[in-house]
């Protein structure tokens, strides 16, 4: 009969640090056991010149007034400047005039639904892109008249006040009426947006 293998025993590694120490002659010690160990992995220790590696702050420095956390609303000043959107200049954006010729063009078949309104999503803001939603008329194109004409963009005209800023009054003609569209565009994230739009 086989004799039955003793049972497994499970014994504590000891904890020693790596040796970085030893180019300089000494030889590793053991790890404080204190809270701020853990091992390998410790968060204290010393530099071979006996200077802390994290800087304990002063009574000298704590008299001043310095604090660790920030306060709220300059965190959100923060977080508006870095993540938001940021403003193009007139020099990295297209010409606006015929942009803008385009945008309308695309606005004014969004409206008479022969253009998905998604496709404004880009190139508006979402107050804008809302108003705009609000006006599409959802009349099936099978139920359109064969007669019915599409509105086409007659003349564009466009003022810049100021750097990555247009404003532009475009003519738009449907058949024998004739309508305005005045709109803002701002440069935005290395493209032009609208950012409001009147219609006539």
């Amino acid at each position: 009969m086989t004799p039955s293998p003793a049972p497994l025993r499970r014994i504590p590694a000891p904890m020693w640090e790596p040796p970085f120490d030893d180019e300089l002659g000494r030889s590793p010690a053991p790890p404080s056991r204190g809270p701020a160990s853990q091992g390998t992995l410790a968060l204290a220790f010393m530099l071979p010149n006996d200077v802390p590696a994290v800087p304990v702050p002063t009574a000298t420095a704590l008299g001043h007034g310095l604090r660790l956390v920030g306060s709220p609303d300059a965190e959100e000043a923060v977080d508006a400047v870095e993540f938001g959107p940021q403003p193009t200049p007139r020099a990295q954006l297209p010409e606006p005039r015929r942009w803008a010729a385009r945008f309308v063009q695309a606005v004014i078949e969004v409206l008479a639904g022969d253009r998905p309104t998604g496709q404004l999503v880009r190139w508006t803001t979402s107050e804008v892109f809302d108003e705009l939603s609000c006006r599409v008329v959802p009349a099936p194109r099978r139920n359109r008249p064969a007669s019915a004409s599409r509105g086409v963009v007659r003349s564009v005209h466009v003022t810049e006040p100021a750097d990555g800023v247009a404003e532009v009054a475009a003519l738009v003609r449907r058949g024998m009426r004739c309508t305005a569209i005045a709109l803002r565009l701002e440069g935005m994230d290395g493209r032009w947006q609208c950012t409001a739009i009147e219609l006539g």
